[in-house]
């Protein structure tokens, strides 16, 4: 199961770094937080809908129906999907959408007073000398909830993938010295 969650977490790094830099090449972009928002204006027809941007109607219907409070986010056609690019209530948002109309996979990216009490807990007593940097919460159909941490000691940075209840180490970097 562990090999098979890994397996996906690189897969979704893999794709997120492609989707920035792929837009690098057609577009400007700016940053903000652990996303890459594409700077084109919406169109006339529609306030939902970046510019070049073919959202098909499945897509929409239920990106309106889940996120209702949202009127400013970006949209990255791929290949094979759509992907909606979005800051909701202090937490930065990555909702992709296969062709199909069905929902791919929900990132979202926050900080440590927005992580469940219970995750937080877990990590925190495991690594109490740790700061907790950001969090990647995944969320896929059919698969359990993942969370990524960053954490920062005085002397090092981890990340961790907390699922299931368990604590994997991903990586661990030593600080350099200034």
């Amino acid at each position: 199961m562990k090999k098979i969650i890994l397996s996906s977490i690189t897969g979704i790094f893999l794709m997120l770094f492609g989707i920035a830099s792929a837009q690098l090449a057609h577009t400007a972009v700016q940053s903000s937080g652990q996303f890459a928002f594409v700077k084109e204006p919406a169109s006339k027809n529609s306030s939902h809908v970046a510019k070049d941007t073919r959202v098909n109607a499945r897509v929409m219907r239920d990106f309106l129906e889940s996120y209702k409070n949202v009127s400013d986010e970006k949209w990255i056609e791929l290949k094979d999907a759509f992907v909606a690019l979005f800051n909701l209530d202090e937490i930065d948002y990555q909702v992709a959408y296969a062709k199909n109309g069905s929902r791919m996979r929900t990132i979202r990216s926050y900080q440590e007073n927005k992580l469940p009490q219970d995750v937080r807990h877990m990590v925190k007593s495991t690594y109490y000398d740790y700061d907790i940097n950001v969090v990647q919460e995944i969320k896929k159909p059919r698969d359990p909830l993942v969370y990524i941490i960053q954490l920062i000691g005085s002397t090092e940075i981890i990340k961790l993938l907390v699922c299931d209840g368990e604590i994997t180490e991903l990586q661990k970097f030593k600080k350099s010295e200034q």
